[in-house]
């Protein structure tokens, strides 16, 4: 019997000592992928910031990375000065941290940019210097110039937009149109303006251990980065959030944010909003609005 008790005593330790070795085997091998936007390549394998030889050299877009990534890797972007304009999802344990390593994501001051150009024959003129653009998808709006939030025109009550109100350089939405009315001397269909496009910048859904450092998420359609649920020990650290069509940052179900040193300012609707059990710890961060609370 005592013979018994002691081979499981040894296997027990056995086991744990397996466990340790593989635990720090896994969070050895965690790796960097580089992104470039301008010289990357998505057939290069993302080990190195730049081409070196063969195959090792920055992927050009994240969603690459995001292919490649495994838990507890880090993406670094190359910020070239050009805002990489896709989207992010993260998802489950591939997307999350192991052992002592987070999953992150480091910007190094880039943009991600949810905006989509108005092309020159998307403006329709009508009269009294008012154009009209019909955006595909509707809910949530933004109009941009040169990348820059266009002010809204909102009346003062709850009451129908009218479109003679409407001040020159300001925009509306009406029936599921945007109506801009031109300043002296422009002609829209000639300028660079664009909508809120895509979606979502950053969507977290079920992760655990993931640090978002040094990026900016902007003019996207709906949320400039959305914590759906369950998602645990997530930070923003040096985040900004800006002229998204609804809400700068969205904290849902039982999902715990805390955002660092990061700005959330303005956003169409809500610069911070939190739903049923989110929790939101802000340190030393700048808000616009102040923030949301919905069951």
């Amino acid at each position: 019997m005592r013979n018994v008790l002691r081979f499981v005593d040894l296997q027990s330790g056995l086991l744990c000592f397996l466990f340790l070795v593989c635990l720090a085997h896994s969070a050895a091998e965690c790796g960097v992928i580089y992104v470039d936007n301008r010289a990357g390549n998505n057939a290069l394998n993302g080990i190195a910031p730049k081409i070196v030889s063969g195959k090792n050299g920055p992927v050009k877009t994240i969603k690459r990375a995001l292919e490649y990534a495994r838990p507890g890797d880090k993406i670094i972007l190359i910020n070239n000065e050009i805002p990489y304009h896709e989207s992010i999802a993260l998802s489950g344990k591939r997307f999350s941290g192991i052992g002592q390593e987070m999953f992150t994501i480091l910007g190094n001051g880039a943009t991600i940019s949810g905006a989509i150009p108005v092309p020159q024959n998307g403006w329709k003129p009508l009269k009294d210097g008012l154009w009209k653009v019909t955006p595909f998808r509707k809910g949530y709006f933004n109009l941009y110039l040169d990348g820059k939030t266009l002010p809204e025109y909102r009346p003062e009550t709850d009451q129908e937009v009218k479109l003679t109100d409407i001040p020159s350089g300001n925009w509306a939405v009406y029936k599921g149109s945007i109506y801009y009315r031109e300043l002296k001397n422009q002609f829209p269909p000639n300028e660079v303006f664009s909508l809120a496009g895509m979606s979502v910048g950053l969507s977290l859904v079920d992760v655990e251990g993931v640090q978002i450092s040094d990026v900016t998420f902007e003019n996207f359609r709906i949320d400039g980065i959305n914590v759906h649920d369950r998602c645990k020990n997530i930070i923003l650290e040096n985040v900004t959030s800006t002229g998204n069509g609804r809400c700068g940052l969205a904290v849902n179900g039982t999902s715990q944010v805390e955002v660092i040193d990061s700005k959330l300012i303005d956003n169409r609707i809500e610069d911070l909003l939190i739903t049923e059990q989110g929790v939101a710890n802000l340190k030393q961060t700048k808000l616009g609005k102040k923030a949301t609370l919905s069951p």
